[in-house]
């Protein structure tokens, strides 16, 4: 094979017979220049055309004619961006017809001439091949382009998934960039050529594409290494390359080639080279994406830098060249995938992390709400010890003076201190009530009572501080109200007590406080109204009362006093009847509350139904063991047993109560519960199953504990009752009449 070097730069093949014309030491040729023709000449024998007569050329060699004996082998050039089906043989690499000329007789050798026409530097080989060597050649190079370029389709589908699932814009920008390099491999490999049925400039083609797929891969490469933490001023630097590259792409119709393969290499290789030295310390780290990253990048840019030898003739061409590239992309986009794949491990790790530190507050913050709840229980439980039982001690001590001779002014200091004690027992009661509602401990305790007593209680409770003011109280209960009910009547009191308490508190004097009794129509439940003729609540703070420790306005604790609990109590404690409290109206005329509570109805019995009345006094004496630590108190509740005709014996902690249960049997065992040695609840449970001669024998607790899971464990440990201080006198006397007599 050889190549004109002479003085001749035109379509018609040199006229010199010798001179101009080198040998080629290869079967591929360098192009050292860019003129506008390139003449190539061999001799061929007519054996050797009729034995392989297909001359098979790079897919980029342009315009290529071939003549046989001054003879052209095809009508037209075979042009690399020409469809396949225009072409001698349909495929995207450019096989040219030897035969088809017919030889010149009895002549054994004949001269080739190949003339190249190229629009760019090109290198080409030159492989003379028979049918069979063609047909192979072609179905490998078929496969191998369509493989390379599968390879790119399927990551990106394969991403487009994560998109869709993830929803994270990098595996967007993985599909753009796929698609960028789908092209651009398409290009290079000329397996463009199936797709496009006009021709095309694929240099330009081929710029656009290359330039719009490293530009796809700056903001790849940009998340893969987190750039913009690890490397902040990279990031921006990147950023504008990234802006130059757009740049260039649109002014792409008005360079030149060399001008756009100048930008690119300009670009490109900055890029290339910048992002294997940012990926090197943090795979190092051992950073995995950045370890992907690298094993993709490096093949990437030992192909561009190849390609680039043999674009530049320092290597030899082959039919490899055009690989080079598209075969780097493939792997490269497979392993950014793999990248990817390994970013989303990382970010699950570190959201599972995340998770497990937020499940790890979490779990610390429920034990230190838990261990905040038990300080809160001991405390509550210790202030509600501490403040009944000497509550008890009053309450007591006023029940036995009650029937002391007294003069006018003692009698009057009397009632006074019993309203105070009354008051305060009341208050104390109201917030432990409210705290075992916000815990939802409170349980109702349905029991037989008469709507009737309830309203004659609150009654004569009210009296004297409703007329102390003045204000005119009224309690009023429809006939059609039964005289006795199923319900929780002490809790229904204690609900009522806030809000006619109230009532009380905010009517100015002169003012009306009405309650008034009735059913509601559609349900068994009782609906009680309060009407008050006070200032009313501000519609802004309507939804506030009903929260604790909250009063209408600044100023009004000052004024009226309490503690802000009255309607949130009432409104718990309604809820743990399964009824609720509604305000129906308000305004500057007054405030109407309406209480609804449902109820369970009572059979009642015949005329031989024996009396319920507690009797004044019993017949035989109970004999009843009194436990209780506090001297004052273990005193008090004696002195009332014996006011009763009671006999009892008293002892000061649990251990000394098993030992009298064990040693004699006792009618009724009143038992406090938190006491040194041994509590009440431990000893009641030792009662039960050591002192057989109390087995059965009723035990009443009567604690200053006051909590809903408190009574629980009393009851649980084998107690029959449970009562809280302080214990008046009638409730002393029922106690007794209920559980020691026969």
């Amino acid at each position: 094979m050889e190549v004109f070097e002479g003085d001749w730069d035109r379509a018609t093949r040199p006229t010199q017979p010798e001179e101009g014309w080198i040998p080629l030491t290869n079967t591929s040729f360098k192009a050292g220049d860019q003129r506008q023709f390139i003449w190539l000449r061999t001799k061929l024998t007519t054996s050797e055309i009729v034995s392989k007569p297909w001359l098979l050329l790079h897919p980029f060699a342009q315009n290529v004619h071939v003549y046989v004996d001054d003879v052209a082998t095809t009508a037209d050039p075979v042009t690399n961006w020409s469809p396949p089906n225009g072409r001698p043989v349909p495929h995207h690499f450019i096989a040219i017809p030897l035969d088809e000329v017919e030889l010149v007789p009895n002549t054994t050798e004949h001269t080739v001439h190949i003339r190249v026409e190229p629009h760019m530097h090109i290198n080409t080989f030159f492989y003379l091949l028979d049918d069979r060597e063609l047909v192979n050649e072609l179905t490998f190079h078929t496969a191998l382009a369509f493989a390379l370029l599968a390879i790119i389709v399927i990551m990106a589908v394969y991403n487009l998934f994560l998109y869709f699932s993830v929803g994270d814009r990098v595996y967007l920008i993985y599909v753009a960039a796929s698609v960028a390099t789908l092209v651009y491999s398409a290009v290079l490999t000329n397996a463009i050529a199936y797709f496009l049925n006009a021709p095309i400039f694929y240099p330009k083609v081929a710029v656009f594409a290359g330039v719009s797929s490293l530009i796809l891969h700056v903001l790849l490469f940009q998340r893969l290494l987190d750039t913009k933490q690890n490397y902040p001023r990279v990031h921006k630097f990147a950023n504008g390359l990234s802006a130059f590259g757009v740049a260039l792409i649109f002014a792409a119709p008005l360079l030149t080639y060399n001008t756009l393969v100048a930008g690119w290499a300009a670009v490109g290789y900055t890029v290339y080279l910048g992002a294997l030295i940012l990926a090197f310390p943090l795979a190092k780290r051992g950073n995995r994406p950045a370890r992907y990253f690298l094993v993709g990048w490096i093949p990437y840019l030992a192909a561009i830098v190849l390609t680039s030898f043999e674009y530049a003739s320092l290597i030899e061409p082959t039919n490899w060249a055009s690989y080079f590239v598209p075969a780097a992309l493939s792997w490269e986009m497979a392993l950014f995938s793999l990248a990817l794949a390994s970013r989303i491990n990382i970010l699950r790790d570190e959201r599972d992390a995340l998770q497990a530190r937020q499940i790890q507050v979490s779990e610390n913050a429920r034990k230190a709400l838990e261990r905040s709840n038990r300080i809160k229980d001991d405390f509550l439980n210790a202030v509600s010890h501490e403040l009944r039982t000497p509550l008890h001690t009053i309450q007591g001590q006023l029940d036995l003076l009650r029937e002391a001779p007294l003069n006018g002014e003692q009698s009057e200091a009397f009632q006074q201190i019993e309203r105070a004690n009354l008051r305060v027992t009341r208050q104390v009661g109201g917030i432990l009530d409210f705290v075992d509602a916000q815990g939802e401990k409170l349980l109702s305790s349905p029991q037989v009572f008469e709507p009737q007593s309830l309203f004659d209680l609150l009654d004569s409770e009210f009296r004297e501080a409703a007329m102390a003011k003045p204000v005119s109280l009224t309690f009023r209960l429809h006939d059609e109200v039964p005289a006795k009910v199923s319900m929780d009547g002490l809790m229904l009191e204690k609900v009522l007590y806030q809000l006619i308490d109230n009532a009380v508190k905010f009517t100015p004097a002169g003012g009306q406080v009405l309650v008034q009794g009735s059913l509601q129509p559609d349900a068994p439940a009782l609906r009680i109204l309060i009407t008050d003729t006070g200032p009313g609540i501000p519609e802004d703070q309507r939804e506030k009362v009903f929260q604790a420790f909250i009063q209408g306005e600044a100023g009004l604790t000052r004024r009226y006093g309490g503690v802000g609990l009255g309607l949130p109590l009432a409104s718990s404690l309604i809820s743990a009847l399964g009824g609720q409290v509604l305000l129906v109206e308000s305004s500057s005329r007054g405030t109407t509350l309406e209480v609804t509570v449902p109820y369970g109805d009572v059979h009642q019995a015949g005329t031989d139904e024996p009396s319920s009345e507690r009797p004044e006094s019993f017949s035989p004496a109970p004999k009843i063991l009194v436990v209780e630590d506090d001297a004052a108190n273990r005193m008090i509740i004696r002195k009332q047993l014996e006011r009763i005709g009671v006999e009892s014996e008293g002892v000061q902690n649990g251990h000394e109560a098993v030992e009298a249960a064990m040693n004699e049997p006792w009618d009724l065992i009143i038992m406090d519960c938190q006491m040194p040695i041994m509590d009440g609840i431990e000893a009641t449970r030792e009662i039960r199953q050591k002192a057989a001669a109390n087995l059965d024998t009723p035990i009443i607790a009567v604690t200053a504990n006051a909590s809903e899971s408190f009574r629980t464990q009393c009851l649980e440990a084998g107690m029959n009752d449970y009562y809280t201080k302080p214990l008046r006198l009638v409730q002393l006397k029922r106690l007794v009449a209920d559980y020691a007599t026969d």
